[in-house]
């Protein structure tokens, strides 16, 4: 690795309204040709036709198609310093006898200020690698969530996380401990009225938290008020599901039991699902965040998204982490999702491109309570738009604009913008240096560990 990534010295002109060849605006599948949105103070003004706009835009986009930023339902950013550490393995072996014990040196047991270094380069490899790609908002799951806020208030971004997740591993004064952590960090958030930075709370899984220590996580819940976002997995393996069978009942009757399976809980994953599980999430307005590529590299399975849809479950899109995907591009994950739903139920209407899209975007902000604010190009709404080039030989010619920005890959996102502040321009990031001699400091350290693990 070089010695640092600087922003471009150029800095970006200052734009208030953009001609678009397309405008996506992931309502109904609305896709408008030739109009010029315009915003002023982070919020959208108008979407109108060139012809009725008045004036001469100050941004010409003769090739490009302008979709609202993209939203990352789940993920673990801090993991992007272990992507590609523990290929090819299945989720158990993956966690517990790599990720779990590789975490527990550097994250667990380190000392706060070495594992607040590993959360902060982590953070910022994946903030990057996400403004690089459309994503905007992330919905992130891990420790020492101030540095990873002080990395995306650095990077523009809109963040919903807490400052530790949650995970019992036999004492409860620990746990108490992580519990209360988190209820000081979310009311400390909702009391700044922070709009960057949204709180939640991280129990896990049913299995690495049981049903006793979830009706703590429960308490810590309504101590806020019910306005913290409840991120979990769910029904990630066959062999998960397993596990909790024993105690007597399924992950989904214990978070139910509890009152944690509500419309502020996105549950990550969901691959192994019952009708009757189904209608419960349906029922209970609970939100799904389907990981195609993790789940598929992982082996875990294929989500019954068709299924779920169908039955009115909100289902958005995540990319899990580095480690298990090996990239946090939401515009890969959005071709996976659709074209996987195509093969395994053999019908190629499901999940067509429009409806892939609003799962990257609107279902994504209706997930974590920020429908009413960004997730689609509305008047009113904030200026989180992304500009994405189909000018390539590679993706022409173009019939849809919709399908050449899920079905190619031949696609460039030239222009970012949160709350109307250009964040990568041209393709340069301009709010977000990345500092890799610090990072292969950590990656160094990384590589000795991972030779004391088991080998493949």
């Amino acid at each position: 690795m070089g010695s640092s990534m600087s922003s471009p010295a150029r800095a970006p002109p200052q734009v208030r309204s953009i001609l678009a060849r397309w405008i996506a605006t992931a309502e109904a599948g609305q896709v408008l040709e030739d109009h010029v949105i315009s915003f002023e103070n982070g919020r959208i003004l108008s979407i109108l036709p060139k012809a009725e706009f008045g004036s001469q835009p100050d941004l010409h986009l003769p090739t490009h198609v302008l979709i609202p930023g993209l939203i990352n339902a789940h993920t673990h950013t801090p993991m992007s310093l272990l992507r590609g550490y523990a290929d090819d393995l299945p989720l158990n072996e993956w966690l517990f006898q790599h990720i779990f014990p590789t975490e527990g040196k550097f994250v667990f047991e380190a000392p706060t200020d070495e594992a607040k270094e590993f959360v902060k380069r982590g953070s910022e490899l994946a903030c990057y690698e996400m403004l690089k790609t459309g994503t905007t908002v992330f919905n992130d799951m891990y420790f020492h969530g101030d540095a990873t806020a002080s990395v995306a208030r650095q990077a523009g971004m809109k963040a919903v996380l807490t400052q530790a997740g949650l995970l019992y591993f036999g004492d409860d004064a620990v746990f108490t401990g992580l519990v209360k952590q988190n209820v000081d960090f979310c009311s400390g958030l909702l009391a700044s009225g922070d709009s960057h930075i949204r709180p939640s709370l991280l129990p896990h899984s049913v299995y690495m938290v049981p049903e006793e220590k979830l009706k703590e996580v429960k308490a810590a819940y309504d101590n806020c008020g019910g306005h913290v976002v409840i991120h979990t997995h769910l029904h990630e393996t066959k062999k998960e599901i397993e596990d909790v069978a024993k105690t007597g009942k399924s992950a989904i009757e214990v978070l139910d039991s509890v009152g944690l399976l509500n419309s502020r809980t996105v549950c990550a994953h969901c691959v192994h699902m019952t009708d009757a599980e189904i209608e419960v999430m349906a029922a209970r307005g609970a939100n799904v965040a389907h990981c195609p590529r993790s789940n598929l590299k992982l082996g875990s399975g294929i989500a019954p998204v068709a299924d779920m849809l169908k039955a009115g479950v909100n289902v958005c899109l995540g990319t899990d982490g580095a480690s298990s995907n090996n990239t946090l591009d939401m515009l890969t994950e959005m071709q996976y999702a659709s074209m996987i739903a195509k093969g395994s139920t053999g019908d190629p209407t499901v999940l067509p491109a429009k409806e892939v899209l609003e799962m990257a975007t609107i279902r994504g902000a209706r997930a974590l309570g920020m429908e009413k604010e960004t997730g689609s190009l509305q008047v009113g709404k904030a200026a989180d738009m992304v500009a994405v080039d189909l000018g390539c030989i590679e993706a022409s010619p173009v019939f849809d604009p919709l399908g050449q920005l899920v079905y190619t890959n031949s696609r460039q996102v030239s222009h970012v913008w949160i709350d109307g502040r250009c964040v990568v321009y041209e393709g340069n990031v301009q709010t977000l240096a990345v500092d890799l001699a610090a990072t292969e400091s950590i990656v160094s350290k990384l590589r000795e560990f991972r030779r004391s693990l088991p080998s493949k």
